[in-house]
């Protein structure tokens, strides 16, 4: 026994020691492991000009995330040194053209086995193909027109939901803008370069970019909402409607049963563009209906038309609900400093404001009939309103009279002790009568 303790303490010395040699080696060969030399990162990373940017933007890449290298995309063997690295022998494919850009992301993400892990959509290529992009590159063989890297970037491409990617929901305006506002790329294709300032200027634009207080930027429509992702088209006359319709369903429910929508399906007549705009769209108010102006009523319809005529009515009783609802706002107001329960007034007003809303929709019918049950029921709720705020004024009224007679009854109380004080003897203590 003690002689296997001896052994055993004698052996400790060349344990340690063989564990030691074992450490040494074994680190390097991990770090070998953990990270293959790679002659892109080490040259391109050193270069300057256009060479050195690729190398350094792909470290922020979502390619990168995902496990992809520089040989993914440009081949070659990255494991060897210099020009021997770019070999042709070693698959080595460098930049592709234009033209081939889509078809070489295409090698990926039109992989159904490969982006299933991704969840992400394989149709890209083909929608592309049906764009006006994809129609001037491999019909005309033009190399003016936008490719992937035209909007996603290159090596630097973020994941869609990144603020700072070229795609991200707020951005497309700016991305698209690069071409469409630019006078000397739009200039082959004699197409306006305003589009991107005049959406700026819009409702949508405006949501879109966070100034307007309590609206959702994120559910704002962008360029490629109306024209497509990858099949990015202007949509056509009988379209625009379904176009519109993707966000404002009510309003196409109501338009499709007007006299507009049965033109349009005839081959003419006025569709969502000719009144409210496309790339400048502002939110409607009662003028559309007598207006002259762009989009309004009266620069299509003459002034003595049925067509006028039920403009104007409807201006007239939408009128008289927005002006009465303007009115009980003072009156709101009034009540709550006052200290009154308005919580019923509220609810009345908020329900003719609903009815409002609801109105705004069923123009598009231009129909009398569908426009007048939402008045009449607004109508009855600002009835309810006025009849809350009477009760209100009415008691405000009496709780006046109260305290006016109150404070008249204590003022006059006041008046008499005062003169009963006057009247008092003076020079003898109050209730001290005269000696006998």
């Amino acid at each position: 026994m003690r002689e296997c303790r001896k052994k055993s303490r004698n052996s400790l010395p060349a344990l340690a020691f063989a564990a030691a040699v074992f450490l040494c080696l074994a680190a390097p060969m991990a770090a070998a492991v953990e990270e293959a030399p790679d002659s892109c990162v080490a040259c391109h990373g050193k270069l300057g000009g256009r060479l050195g940017p690729p190398a350094r933007e792909f470290a922020a890449s979502v390619h990168r995330e995902a496990g992809l290298t520089c040989v993914t995309c440009h081949g070659g063997n990255p494991s060897l040194p210099g020009e021997e690295s770019m070999s042709p022998k070693q698959g080595f494919r460098g930049k592709p053209s234009r033209r081939q850009i889509p078809e070489f992301c295409a090698r990926c993400h039109g992989n159904i086995a490969m982006m299933r892990q991704y969840n992400l959509r394989t149709d890209q290529f083909a929608e592309y193909k049906t764009s006006v992009h994809g129609k001037l590159l491999y019909g005309k063989n033009d190399p003016g027109v936008a490719v992937c890297t035209s909007c996603h970037g290159k090596h630097d491409i973020r994941r869609k939901n990144d603020p700072r990617s070229l795609v991200f929901h707020s951005n497309v305006p700016a991305t698209c803008g690069k071409c469409h506002a630019d006078p000397t790329a739009m200039k082959p294709y004699r197409i306006p370069t305003t589009q991107l300032a005049d959406f700026e200027k819009g409702v949508h634009g405006q949501i879109l970019s966070g100034k307007i207080p309590g609206k959702n930027p994120g559910l704002a429509p962008n360029c490629a909402t109306c024209h497509g992702v990858h099949g990015a088209t202007p949509p056509g006359v009988g379209e625009v409607s379904n176009v519109c319709g993707n966000c404002h369903s009510a309003v196409v429910g109501y338009f499709r049963e007007s006299v507009h929508f049965t033109a349009i399906r005839e081959g003419g007549g006025p569709k969502c563009v000719t009144c409210h705009g496309n790339h400048t769209n502002h939110k409607p108010t009662l003028k559309v209906f007598t207006g002259t102006g762009p989009g309004e009523c009266g620069s299509c319809h003459e002034p003595e038309s049925k067509a006028l005529e039920f403009a104007k009515n409807a201006r007239s009783l939408l009128g008289d609900i927005e002006n009465g609802l303007e009115a009980m706002q003072k009156d709101l107001a009034d009540a709550e400093r006052a200290g009154r329960n308005t919580e019923r007034l509220k609810m009345s007003l908020d329900g003719a404001r609903y009815k409002m809303i609801e109105a705004g929709p069923a123009i598009h019918s231009f129909s009398i009939d569908r426009i007048f049950p939402l008045v009449h029921e607004a109508n009855a709720q600002l009835r309810q309103a006025r009849k809350e705020i009477g009760s209100f004024q009415d008691e405000l009224r009496q709780r006046r009279k109260v305290a006016f007679y109150s404070t008249t009854m204590l003022l006059l109380i006041a008046a008499l002790l005062t003169v009963k004080l006057v009247l008092l003897p003076k020079g003898r203590p109050p209730g001290e009568g005269k000696k006998d």
